[in-house]
């Protein structure tokens, strides 16, 4: 997407991330995005969410990484600074994120003075010694793992409205998350990381979105419908398949199902 578009534009570029500047017809609510792990870092990529925040008038600063880091830059508090002095006063700030964006955004939520954060099964931590069973992510770091914002506290009283699915590992992120932070869960069974998708492919993803910028989401309300559209994704189809294959897989599955 080129840079001159009308409405669109870099904000800060530094060396190791990129925050793009939208546009939007609305003052009282601005979104924050951080994007997910990138196989191609394209630096002329569009950010996370971008074309639905603007087609709904929402202002956006998108954060672009350079690499996939999980945002692990030494310049960051000084990028977020920049951010939240544009912002005007009284402006509701609304973080969307996944995966490894939703590691920064619950992390830097702080510092930008964040209203509610919108994420897709996030990590609490990139620590190997705060969670050692966590494996997955060894080998997409692009550089050696460094730890530097991790010393920064979750504000109480911000929500986290968090999508993920209990069958998968990140639901032991969710409990740590859970336990110093106000995380509101809802589960997307047999999404396996890709609970954002499963959204996508059962036609609810927008709906979220707008719910959560307006302050009106339902968590209880939202599950129940989750439920009923469910088979209306592929992913959701195939993996629930998969975990109830057999025996033993499928007793599991029907514990999970029924006490997460």
């Amino acid at each position: 997407m080129p840079q001159g578009q009308a409405g669109r534009q870099v904000f800060l570029d530094t060396e190791n991330v990129r925050v793009v500047r939208t546009a939007g017809t609305r003052s009282d609510v601005v979104f924050v995005t951080f994007e997910a792990h990138q196989l191609n870092p394209d630096l002329e990529r569009a950010g996370f969410g971008e074309k639905f925040l603007s087609d709904n008038g929402f202002p956006a600063y998108h954060f672009l990484a350079k690499d996939n880091f999980w945002f692990q830059y030494p310049e960051m508090e000084e990028v977020l600074a920049a951010v939240r002095a544009d912002i005007a006063p009284g402006t509701e700030i609304v973080a969307y994120s996944v995966s490894m964006g939703g590691y920064a955004a619950i992390r830097f939520s702080g510092l930008l003075g964040i209203s509610r954060i919108l994420t897709f099964s996030p990590q609490y931590s990139i620590d190997p010694k705060i969670v050692p069973w966590e494996k997955r992510w060894d080998r997409l770091f692009d550089r050696p793992r460094q730890i530097l914002w991790e010393r920064l506290s979750l504000p109480r009283g911000v929500p986290i409205i968090l999508f993920y699915d209990p069958h998968n590992r990140d639901r032991r992120h969710v409990r740590l998350l859970a336990r110093v932070a106000d995380v509101v869960r809802v589960r997307v069974p047999y999404a396996g990381h890709a609970s954002i998708t499963v959204l996508m492919q059962s036609g609810l993803l927008g709906r979220v979105v707008l719910d959560v910028a307006e302050n009106r989401f339902d968590a209880a309300a939202f599950q129940r419908e989750l439920a009923a559209h469910l088979d209306r994704s592929p992913l959701y189809r195939e993996k629930r398949a998969r975990k109830r294959g057999r025996l033993f897989r499928r007793l599991r599955a029907a514990l999970v199902d029924r006490f997460g």
